[in-house]
Parts: C-alpha cells; structure tokens; sequence
C-alpha cells in the first residue's frame, strides 16, 4: 500500500541531453497529492524537457522518475499513461479532422468502461460548455482558446491521477487566459494533482500552491507560490516587477 504522506511524483536528480547539448542539470522536484505545482522559467530552460521526461516522451540520461514511488524513468509514454500520470502537451496537438467527441473517446483509449466514458464525456461538456455546443463539430475547425479546452477534457478523459499542463495559455487572448485559469482553479478545487508548466508566470503563481524556478537546466528556487510571487529576483525576472 502507497504511503498516503508520500509524494505522487517525485523526480531525482535528473540529466538529460538532447545530442552533445545537456538540456537538464540534475532537476529535482515532487508533487504531492492534491496539490498544484507550477514549473516556471525563461523560453529554453528545460520546462517542457522535464515534462516530456515525466511523460515518457524522452528518456533521461540519469537520474529517477517515481510516480507513487515507483520508477517510470525510459517507460513508453502509453505505459506511463496506463499507470495514471497524462500529459496535455503545448500546442493542443488536438487531431484536426476528428470531431470534438470523437477526440474526448480518444483520450479515453486505455480505459474499458463504456458507461463510464459516457459519463465522463457528459461531464467534461458540464465543465466546459462549449464543447457541448461543438460535439459534432471537426476539432481543427475550433478557435484558439476552444482547442486548448478540447486539450485538457481530452487529458483529464483518462482519469489521470496526476495531470501534466504545458504551456496552456500559450497564444490566447487575455479573457481566454483567465478562463483557462479559472478552470485550473476549479480542478485544483476538486482535488486533481497538477504539474503545470507556465510561461505566464504571474497567473501561474496566482494559482498554484508551490512553485519551482528554473533556468538553463537547473532549478534554482523553490518554496510556496505566495512566497515566490513577492520575490524580489522572481519579481523582476518573470513578473515585470
């Protein structure tokens, strides 16, 4: 039996290299249940790295991924995802020529509860109305923001026990910012655990509840986002303060 205390998600000392160049210096990092973890840092400082390590996208050089303390590190992504841990991946990377609900049965795939699908679908179309309105509707036809709530009902459609958030924000206007947000806040509400990589560091401390700071590789402060916010190197590096 798991250790209720433990970490969900507990990365140790991590390398990896993208060919000569060595993208993470030994990233270390947890994730507790029920919490909301933001990963924040400059274009280029390993954000997504990490998370596609995590995700079974790349494979590490060195160093252990554990989720519920057992190792995933060089797992293929589709085992990772059977084991509860699912990635919404910058970009959207919806499947375009598949309607909105066809792309939900998708994110779906490993499960084998029909009834329990449905249920879901129904719920994700609760929490996210406008895809109640675009059921039918081919996905690459969706505006932006649409696309991007597409992205995550379709991630949280596996039942993940922890959700893995890249760059959500990425390209929105600033009303469709603050829904995604929002609908962070409502997930953190209802108990998901959340690793979420942010750009927009600002909202992305506003809604955690810790954070971590990395820059070219390394991690280079940690501690609650509240904390973190009213730094003054945090402030004037990512927050324009």
């Amino acid at each position: 039996m798991s250790d209720p205390a433990a970490p969900i998600l507990e990365i140790r000392d991590l390398h990896v290299f993208y060919g000569g160049i060595h993208a993470l210096k030994g990233v270390s990092l947890t994730v507790h249940r029920g919490e909301l973890v933001s990963l924040i840092g400059a274009n280029g400082a390993g954000k997504t790295t990490t998370l596609n390590t995590i995700a079974g996208v790349l494979a590490p050089k060195d160093g252990q991924v554990l989720l519920e303390g057992a190792s995933i590190a060089g797992q293929p992504s589709h085992a990772i995802l059977r084991q509860g841990l699912a990635l919404c991946p910058e970009g959207r990377r919806i499947f375009p020529n598949l309607t909105v609900d066809e792309n939900l049965d998708l994110g779906a795939y490993i499960r084998s509860d029909p009834a329990g699908v449905r249920e879901d679908i129904a719920k994700m179309r609760e929490t996210f109305p406008i895809l109640q309105e675009r059921a039918g509707q081919l996905a690459g036809t969706l505006s932006g923001g649409e696309q991007q709530m597409l992205a995550i009902a379709r991630a949280l459609m596996s039942r993940p026990r922890l959700l893995m958030l890249d760059e959500p924000s990425l390209g929105l206007a600033p009303l469709l910012v603050d829904r995604i947000f929002e609908i962070l806040a409502g997930l953190k509400r209802q108990g998901m655990t959340v690793l979420l990589v942010e750009q927009n560091a600002f909202q992305a401390l506003g809604v955690a509840d810790r954070a971590y700071v990395l820059e070219t590789g390394r991690i280079v402060k940690t501690g609650p986002a509240r904390d973190l916010a009213s730094d003054p190197e945090v402030k004037r590096a990512y927050l324009g303060g």
